[in-house]
């Protein structure tokens, strides 16, 4: 095992968990920050490999017992419903522990998302609602922090929609009816592509950036691997599950409606907007790291398809 220790902050979520597997596939040390060792989720990183550091965002003395020793970081935060500033305390904590331990963290990856910085620009969004707004605020500023940190090597990473959103659990939180009836209700238009990525993937990218400090410092990386617009993922999603799955349309009236009160139909008013241009083939050739289409994703994940599109 490489001598190198990593922190993965996030680790139990679905970003956070593949890159805990990627260094550990890669063969670095892991540590994990978790707040409980006996969830499911820290149970099965364990049984992986990794190094429990237990702790919270907002304890900082275990954010300090956390960092002690470890040469890398990878920073990956969430919103909060509750607590709109909780995103940008949670990363400032990790930045300010991380620079006070000594010198010994030379390299801090954090994961944002794209379109990150771009807000300002979409035009409807001084009609969103506080929380979509503070979404975007939030990863603006912790990019920012980042770049301010005084760590040596830093680098950013812009992620796309999740191929998992498409499968549980995460389906039903952002598209209800699709798992239950086969219907992939959205506020994107028919023509409107959708960035895609595989979360394996970010995991894998992260890895690079972390034990590759070096080439990737200062870098701001944009990550998806494929645009498809809604008719065309209903389509792979009927392919990989046998069922009939059909794209509905949410009227341009009632959209109008709905953005102050979800966030979701906010996040894909903007995708009508400013839909997200990545370049997957030069991302590849630029970094040597391949990535995934979303039929190929459905196929290695075929035990969840079935799984998820299971009526019961």
């Amino acid at each position: 095992m490489l001598d190198n220790t990593i922190l993965v902050t996030g680790a139990t979520g679905t970003q956070g968990g593949a890159t805990v597997q990627a260094l550990l596939q890669l063969g670095y040390r892991v540590r994990v920050l978790v707040r409980s060792s006996s969830s499911p989720a820290s149970q099965k990183l364990s049984k992986l490999g990794a190094e429990m550091a237990l702790g919270d965002f907002d304890d900082i003395s275990s954010l300090e017992t956390a960092v002690q020793g470890v040469n890398a970081i990878f920073l990956n935060v969430s919103p909060s419903l509750e607590d709109p500033e909780a995103e940008t305390r949670h990363a400032n904590n990790v930045i300010t522990a991380a620079a006070q331990a000594g010198g010994s963290v030379q390299t801090l990856v954090y994961n944002s998302t794209v379109l990150t910085g771009q807000h300002h620009s979409f035009p409807s969004w001084e009609t969103w609602n506080d929380f979509a707004r503070q979404y975007w605020l939030s990863k603006a500023a912790n990019e920012d922090r980042v770049r301010a940190s005084g760590i040596s090597n830093w680098t950013i990473l812009r992620p796309c929609t999740f191929m998992t959103n498409y499968l549980q659990p995460l389906a039903p939180f952002f598209f209800p009816e699709l798992l239950s009836q086969g219907v992939f209700r959205t506020a994107l238009g028919p023509e409107t592509p959708t960035m895609l990525i595989d979360p394996d993937d970010i995991g894998r990218f992260a890895a690079a950036a972390l034990t590759q400090p070096a080439r990737f410092h200062g870098q701001e990386i944009d990550l998806g691997a494929e645009a498809l617009t809604p008719p065309e993922i209903a389509m792979e999603l009927t392919r990989a599950s046998g069922r009939n799955v059909k794209a509905e349309y949410i009227p341009q009236h009632k959209v109008k409606e709905l953005i102050p009160q979800s966030h979701i139909i906010s996040a894909q008013t903007f995708f009508n907007e400013r839909s997200a241009q990545i370049d997957a083939l030069a991302l590849e050739k630029r970094w040597g790291l391949t990535l995934t289409k979303f039929a190929e994703f459905l196929d290695s994940h075929q035990n969840d398809v079935k799984k998820s599109f299971t009526v019961q």
